[in-house]
């Protein structure tokens, strides 16, 4: 019961905490609404072209007229604007001088195709056209060699001469969504800095003798106070999810429970990194200065300010950066594979630091 009564007393005395509360809430929703708004333009994965112009030259039309006028119609439902062109040495050096994205022109040998290596995304798509096309020239030359002045039915009309299918189709995290769960990860890694002062606090307060004076264990203090942090903080990272979720509509997936978890596993790591190190440095100013570093190297390195390359060789030395990348798996890939790798490299370092606090506190007589 002793415990469960400090556990208790520390959750409302962090919550009476005006400072804790603007820090751990309204610091990450303002700066997510910031960045969710200022930087969605970065986030659109899709690449506008524009209106494409080719010219096109026919010196041998006969019976594949219509079969010309249907790619035109076809390709201006496309934004591919067609422009008969008067010869052969104008079209080429229109697409030469970047007037025309490519040059077409039907003859007795067949049809060639011109194209300016400067803009390869509008040539490819005038390639992808010729190739739709050329399919029905073809054809239509083999009929005619069999039957003269036969052209076969052209009734179907394909509008989309090019279509595309990923192997690996992912649904991609706009900037809301992204920044809902890189603040949510930043702020549960701020956990290290009242985990910093969670036992030298009391001493600073002149407050560790009356702890120690009372009849309570020091190992009930000391799980008592480390249950309280964990759940003070974990709270503050549920109501930010929770409003990023309610207010901001950001995606966090059908697996919501396994994200509460993994969040659990990066407080529990934030606060034993900070409570380590609150008995690795010679003061308390010392130790919040160095949680503080690290907590910015980690949030610069481990995008949550920006999108990071993850085969860079810093990827993945902040917890950010595994954190997001687990999380973006399990919201837009369905993939569960990394959640419990994640959550033992979390519990693992958590442990380590925890070992170090156990053991300072265990060789002082006081907290």
């Amino acid at each position: 019961m002793n415990i469960f009564r400090i556990a208790a007393k520390e959750i409302k005395s962090d919550f009476r905490d005006v400072r804790t509360l603007f820090f751990m809430l309204l610091f990450p929703i303002v700066l997510m609404f910031i960045l969710g708004t200022a930087l969605s333009n970065t986030f659109h994965w899709t690449i506008s072209v524009g209106d494409v112009h080719v010219l096109y030259n026919d010196q041998k039309a006969g019976p594949l007229s219509p079969y010309i006028q249907t790619m035109i119609q076809a390709g201006k439902k496309a934004h591919i604007d067609f422009q008969k062109a008067s010869d052969r040495i104008k079209g080429t050096k229109a697409v030469q001088e970047g007037k025309a994205d490519g040059y077409i022109e039907i003859g007795p040998r067949g049809v060639e195709l011109y194209t300016n290596e400067r803009n390869k995304i509008k040539g490819s798509l005038v390639e992808g056209v010729m190739a739709a096309f050329v399919g029905r020239y073809e054809l239509a030359m083999a009929v005619s060699e069999v039957k003269p002045g036969f052209v076969p039915s052209n009734k179907s009309v394909h509008d989309e001469y090019i279509q595309e299918r990923s192997l690996h189709s992912k649904r991609k995290p706009g900037a809301m969504d992204y920044y809902a769960v890189a603040m949510t990860t930043m702020i549960a890694l701020y956990s290290a800095l009242p985990g910093s002062s969670l036992l030298r606090g009391e001493r600073t307060r002149k407050t560790a003798d009356r702890l120690l004076a009372a009849p309570v264990r020091k190992s009930e203090i000391f799980i008592g106070k480390l249950a309280g942090n964990v759940a003070a903080n974990f709270l503050c990272v549920a109501l930010v999810m929770l409003f990023s979720k309610w207010v901001f509509h950001a995606d966090w997936g059908h697996h919501v429970s396994l994200v509460w978890l993994l969040m659990l596993t990066e407080v529990v790591l934030a606060i034993s990194f900070g409570l380590g190190m609150s008995y690795m440095a010679r003061t308390e100013g010392a130790a919040r200065t160095i949680a503080m570093v690290i907590i910015q190297l980690s949030s610069f390195f481990g995008g949550a300010y920006f999108p990071i390359d993850e085969t860079a060789w810093y990827a993945h030395l902040s917890p950010l950066s595994w954190m997001n990348e687990t999380i973006f798996k399990i919201v837009y890939a369905n993939d569960l594979s990394s959640v419990v790798p994640t959550m033992l490299l979390n519990i693992g370092i958590a442990a380590l630091f925890l070992l170090i606090a156990v053991a300072s506190v265990a060789r002082r007589e006081g907290l």
